[in-house]
């Protein structure tokens, strides 16, 4: 999938989506395509463009699509966003036969297109091998299970005792401190909570009683921080 790679350097790669449709890119998984037409060939472009739009339709795992025409003065592409439920069927559709036919026709009126993958934001955490990234919910999910604990327990060890006790720090200064310290956490720890997890959050097979059970437990944990801190501020007399 070498096409897919990042290939653009510079403003090339800054692109402007209207927001009249919300969730640009909510799938897990984005195909960001710039396309720059020859001039005079729109409408073969656009003819084109139908055809194209009616076989990645039927692509296992495509969610929808939404293409953008140039800015005039500002962005020259055309700018078409593809988006699936996994890497693994976006991979297949870049790679399928059919696709390649497509664009291999497309030559005729396109100068120049360009494909670049576009993840969420928190991927770089959930690397199950072998599996693709799980969705967005199921991250968000995760990321709240770690994040919780860890914020509070940093406010109670380290903010009140130690940067605001020892050293005074003022709120944006150890505001600061905390967040930094907070990422390089996650950093350590959400990559082994994602294993563990593995099971739910990319399974080989998408299950729906799975899905149910792996967002109960998160849930049943969400439940357990809580009581554990209302115990601990309890007895710590903390309002």
């Amino acid at each position: 999938m070498a096409e897919a790679q990042p290939m653009l350097v510079g403003h090339d790669d800054v692109h402007l989506v209207s927001d009249s449709q919300p969730g640009v890119l909510p799938a897990p998984i984005s195909a960001v395509i710039s396309t720059r037409i020859k001039p005079g060939q729109e409408e073969a472009y656009l003819e084109w463009g139908r055809r194209i739009a009616e076989a990645q339709a039927k692509s296992p795992g495509f969610q929808g699509y939404r293409r953008e025409p140039p800015v005039p003065g500002v962005q020259e592409d055309w700018l078409t966003i593809l988006r699936f439920d996994s890497e693994a069927n976006l991979q297949t559709w870049l790679d399928s036969p059919e696709r390649k036919k497509l664009f291999d026709e497309s030559e005729a009126f396109t100068d120049e297109c360009h494909t670049r993958i576009v993840r969420t934001g928190f991927d770089q955490w959930f690397e199950v091998p072998g599996a693709a990234p799980p969705p967005a919910w199921k991250q968000n999910m995760v990321v709240l299970l770690v994040l919780y604990p860890l914020v509070f327990l940093l406010n109670e060890w380290l903010q009140k005792p130690i940067l605001v006790g020892i050293f005074g720090l003022p709120y944006w200064a150890f505001l600061f401190v905390n967040n930094a310290v907070s990422v390089v956490m996650l950093s350590l720890i959400l990559p082994r909570v994602s294993r563990q997890l593995g099971w739910w959050l990319s399974p080989a097979e998408r299950d729906v009683k799975r899905d149910f059970a792996g967002a109960l437990l998160v849930a049943c944990f969400y439940t357990l921080w809580l009581l554990a801190f209302w115990l601990y501020q309890t007895r710590m007399g903390a309002p």
